[in-house]
Formats: C-alpha cells, sequence, structure tokens
C-alpha cells in the first residue's frame, strides 16, 4: 500500500472554511442558502435546461468545498448544482458534542430529505433530482435512494455497505471523542495520493473532526443498504490509487445493484478523482456524459 497505514483513516481538527477554489465565471459563483441550519452551496446552470437538479454530498473529514470542481464544470455545462455541508461541518449548523460523536453515516440521509424538499418548493420547483456522493457521502446517497427514488445515482469513490462483504480496517477509534485528523503525510496517502504536496496542502488545512460513530461505519462497513431498492440508473467511480474504498469493493457493489455502470479510473486516488487539478477533468466529463445519455 505505498506505506500507507490504513489504521488512520479520516477525521480532522481546526476546519478551515473553504474559500474559492477556482478562478470562475460568474454563473459558476456559487451562492449559499439554508434549509433547517443545512448549508447548501448553490451553482446555477449557465443556461437553464430543464434538467433535474444535481444535489451533492461530501464525505467525512471534508465539506462541500470538495465538490467545487465538479460543480463549478456541470453547471458550465447547463446543470443546477447544489452542495450541501453536513451539520457539523463546513458552514452548517454545529451539533452538541454528544450528538456529533455518535451521529452515523445513515443519519445524512437527514440533510439529504431537507435539501431534496426545498428543492420542489420555490424557485426551483424541481419534480426529479439527482443524487451525487463521494465516500462517506456515496454511501448516504445510497442509503437514502433506498427511499428518496432519485432520478439518478452517481457515487464516487463511495464507502461500500456491508452487503459487499469487504475486510474490516481494524482501526482503534476511540468512540468518546471526534476523530482527529492525521499527519498531513498519511492524509494525503489516503486523500490525494497523487497530487503535489502544494496542491494536497490546501485541501489538507481544510480537514476537519469526524464522527468516531461515522468512521467505525465506514472501516468496518456496517451500514446495511437493500440494493433490491435501488432500481434507477447509477454509476459507480473506482480508482486505482484508493487505500480507503478499494476499487474492487466498488466494482463488487455495482455488479450488485440492477442498473449500475462501473468505471475504473487508472494512476488516481481517493480525492483526487474530485479535486487534482490535473486529474478530475474527464471523471466529471464521462459523469456528465452518463448523466446525459441517461436523464437527458
Amino acid at each position: 500500500m505505498g506505506g500507507l497505514n490504513r489504521r488512520l483513516f479520516l477525521g480532522g481538527v481546526g476546519a478551515t472554511v473553504g474559500t474559492a477554489l477556482l478562478a470562475r465565471p460568474a454563473y459558476s459563483t456559487p451562492t449559499v442558502y439554508y434549509v433547517n441550519g443545512v448549508a447548501v452551496h448553490r451553482y446555477p446552470p449557465a443556461s437553464p435546461a430543464g434538467r433535474p437538479p444535481i444535489v451533492m454530498v461530501h464525505g467525512g473529514a471534508h465539506a462541500g468545498w470538495a465538490f467545487d470542481r465538479y460543480a463549478t464544470y456541470l453547471s458550465s455545462m447547463n446543470w443546477d448544482c447544489h452542495v450541501l455541508d453536513w451539520y457539523h461541518h463546513g458552514l452548517s449548523s454545529q451539533l452538541p458534542l454528544q450528538t456529533f460523536i455518535t451521529r452515523s453515516i445513515t443519519q445524512v440521509s437527514t440533510e439529504i430529505q431537507l435539501v431534496v424538499n426545498a428543492l420542489a418548493a420555490a424557485p426551483v420547483m424541481a419534480t426529479s433530482y439527482i443524487l451525487m456522493g463521494h465516500s462517506m457521502g456515496g454511501l448516504a446517497t445510497l442509503y437514502s435512494s433506498q427511499i428518496l427514488n432519485p432520478e439518478a445515482l452517481v457515487m464516487v469513490t463511495p464507502v461500500v455497505p456491508t452487503q459487499v462483504g469487504a475486510q474490516a480496517i481494524q482501526l482503534e477509534v476511540n468512540m468518546t471523542q471526534p476523530f482527529p485528523v492525521p499527519p498531513f503525510e498519511q492524509a494525503k496517502a489516503m486523500f490525494y495520493a497523487t497530487m503535489t504536496d502544494a496542491e494536497a496542502l490546501v485541501y489538507y488545512q481544510q480537514l476537519q473532526a469526524e464522527s468516531p460513530q461515522a468512521v467505525w461505519e465506514a472501516t468496518r462497513w456496517t451500514v446495511s443498504v437493500n440494493l433490491n431498492t435501488v432500481g434507477m440508473p447509477a454509476m459507480a467511480v473506482g480508482a486505482e490509487v484508493d487505500f480507503l474504498t478499494p476499487a474492487s469493493y466498488i466494482s463488487t457493489l455495482a455488479g450488485m445493484m440492477t442498473n449500475c455502470r462501473y468505471i475504473h479510473w487508472p494512476g488516481i486516488g481517493h480525492g483526487d478523482v474530485l479535486l487534482k487539478q490535473t486529474g478530475y477533468l474527464p471523471v466529471v466529463q464521462d459523469i456528465q456524459q452518463w448523466l446525459l445519455s441517461t436523464v437527458g
């Protein structure tokens, strides 16, 4: 595993709110609105195309800034993107400590449901929507899709459910306190394995504490999903240099679903598929083409 200690998984201390990561045209400058304390960064389409909006859900230790590159690109392709921050992450409301440390990945479905409900109201008035999630957020969107039935589902290097039978990571997790961020070298190997140190440092400085309950679930793969209830068109993205959610697990998950396309990206890592300046674009372009062919 190239010297990576998989016993260190996620976490963070001292979260820094994501700043503008890209020079962007006016149409892709996000605005922030709130739904019951959930901060949502909206990237409006360059030209409204009548397509379902995309709700984007970040992974553990991150916040909505992790989807900045994808949302900027997709908005330029006339998609309406709504990137949420989980509770206790980014700009969303903080939780009492005891609530935070016992919070499950499955409970992110609360934020997803709130945003989906808001999209049905003015000014968006959406009758359908797309869910897109990364890492823990990928599992949260899959879990939520059992009930919410989005138009399409995109999972980027997701944590997989227990049905996949993945091998547990024997990580020591203190369930009484937030799970801390590892040193830079280890965090880079986990999240940003193929970035330069300078590029990875921009994102490392924004990582934040994670719920130990969520970390336990993501390292023991304990969240159960009834895959028979997830029948909408789905896409699962695996990355070759991913030591957190190995591509073989994601490929297995896709094969267990009734309508899921698996795509494998060589030479790139777990978070690089979202954020690496020279690596993210082919991935999101492929997702965009799949979305066009699936929902128009």
